[in-house]
């Protein structure tokens, strides 16, 4: 092998490598944006769940609107 290709072998194989590690971070980023999202999901149906249950003492449970 003469020594341009030894240097296009390594180039394409330092290529390769980089492209593996920036896909694994965008992999990883991909899976906390999505443990995120879960996370506000689930915050969301435990809010939605508490606003439906009874109001609090004071809160307006009792209030006379006739006129």
């Amino acid at each position: 092998m003469n020594s341009v290709a030894i240097a296009s072998t390594f180039a394409m194989t330092s290529q390769a490598q980089t492209q593996q590690a920036l896909q694994a971070e965008m992999m990883k980023m991909a899976q906390q944006q999505d443990a995120a999202l879960v996370a506000l999901l689930q915050q969301g149906a435990e809010n939605l769940q508490s606003a439906q249950a009874a109001p609090q003492p004071g809160l307006g449970a009792q209030i006379d609107v006739s006129a």
